[in-house]
């Protein structure tokens, strides 16, 4: 699947994620989040070549991992990045 298509999956992931937590609760709604959010940092982690990346390219996503590349997303986007983004794709 090209790049393009997967971060426009993602942006749908994301807002069916928000319109979930808005019918069911957080609480429920938690699974549907969490995915979307794992799909990011997956994805961006690619976009900007981090090497958690190429790591989980040899030995799959594990959830240290997974944090460490998230942490290294946020000093690139800023902590309020996820609130800049349009969800409406």
């Amino acid at each position: 699947m090209s790049l393009d298509v997967r971060v426009r999956e993602l942006g749908k992931r994301l807002g069916e994620a928000l319109e979930f937590i808005k019918r069911r609760g957080a609480v429920q709604a938690s699974e549907k989040p969490y995915k979307a959010a794992e799909s990011a940092v997956k994805t961006l982690s690619e976009v900007n070549k981090l090497p958690e990346y190429e790591i989980a390219r040899k030995e799959g996503w594990w959830a240290k991992l997974l944090h460490k590349a998230a942490r290294k997303l946020r000093d690139i986007y800023g902590e309020g990045a996820a609130g800049r983004v349009d969800y409406s794709v």
